[in-house]
């Protein structure tokens, strides 16, 4: 039974587009009338998936020293979360912040993962033809 636990936590991380459509069929079951926060929910859990499938698939390439790429690349998609609503409203709310900042995580590292895998698929097929 662990083992099976196990096969399927890696399973949910390294196909996390798959997980993503997995977590929307469940949560459809919950959120029946509302569709945009069935999206925005799913969209929310996924982004753990996207950001650990990333790291994985980085440190595939790097494997050494690759969770301080992770940690700027969330300091920066922050950053640019805190300097976007100091414009936007001139006022700073920290409930705001956190979704915008989770959201644009979400973004970066779903379009992270798919360049990441695609190079990596490249690298592979230029590895193997050499």
């Amino acid at each position: 039974m662990e083992k099976f636990f196990i096969f399927f936590i890696s399973l949910l991380i390294e196909f996390p587009i798959f997980s993503s459509i997995f977590i929307y069929m469940f949560l459809k079951l919950f959120f029946k009338n509302n569709k945009r926060k069935l999206l925005l929910f799913t969209l929310d859990l996924s982004t753990i998936l996207y950001i650990s499938s990333f790291y994985f698939v980085l440190s595939m390439f790097f494997p050494t020293a690759t969770l301080w790429i992770l940690i700027n690349l969330l300091l920066v998609i922050l950053f640019i979360s805190i300097i976007l609503q100091w414009k936007a409203k001139r006022d700073i709310r920290f409930t705001k912040l956190v979704k915008g900042f989770w959201r644009m995580s979400f973004l970066m590292f779903f379009i992270l993962h798919f360049v990441t895998v695609l190079t990596g698929i490249v690298f592979k097929i230029s590895e193997y033809n050499a």
